[in-house]
């Protein structure tokens, strides 16, 4: 399994428009739901990043299921009763890759503050620099796309290949500013 940038968005590109288009989707229905009641979402953003989560998780679904891989939506449903409340991120899988979408306001990686996300972040760098003495990272490839907005249009989609040494915050393997990639 290749994981340079380039063999990475020639795999992934149908799944990257497709979260490109929900994500772009939320962000103008909680534009426009924010404008019609007068509110802020600086004053609850949390609220503005569940808007636009929820929207796209559900235009992702028949997405989802139309297409002939394998491809998981993870939002946390279990059976339509928990839509995954409070969690303001979705988890996109195919066979191969595991693409975490989060909201970042400043392009940074949530720290590994937990074991399942210092798991996500360790895997081998694509250009291997020192040898790995303690065991190979698990395989697979860890993705993840990084968004945020600015009056209800996209103003950052980047995707970004995690790499954790240890400590609090997760190095960028490589990073690719999707906004600025050719359709």
């Amino acid at each position: 399994m290749e994981s340079s940038p380039e063999a990475v968005l020639t795999r992934l590109r149908p799944l990257l428009r497709a979260v490109h288009e929900a994500l772009s989707a939320g962000v103008a229905v909680s534009h426009a739901i924010h404008r019609q009641h007068g509110w802020q979402p600086t004053a609850d953003p949390h609220l503005d990043r569940q808007l636009v989560r929820r929207h796209a998780m559900e235009q992702l679904r028949p997405w989802s299921a139309s297409i002939g891989e394998q491809l998981t939506v993870d939002v946390g449903d279990q059976g339509g009763e928990n839509l995954g409340l409070p969690m303001s991120g979705l988890i996109v899988s195919t066979d191969v890759d595991v693409l975490r979408v989060w909201h970042s306001a400043d392009g940074e990686l949530p720290p590994g503050d937990t074991r399942a996300l210092q798991a996500f972040y360790d895997q081998s760098p694509v250009q291997q620099t020192q040898l790995v003495l303690e065991g190979a990272p698990p395989a697979g490839n860890h993705l993840a796309l990084l968004w945020a907005d600015r009056a209800g249009v996209l103003s950052r989609l980047e995707l970004v290949r995690p790499w954790w040494r240890g400590g609090r915050h997760p190095e960028a393997d490589w990073r690719v500013d999707l906004l600025r990639q050719p359709a």
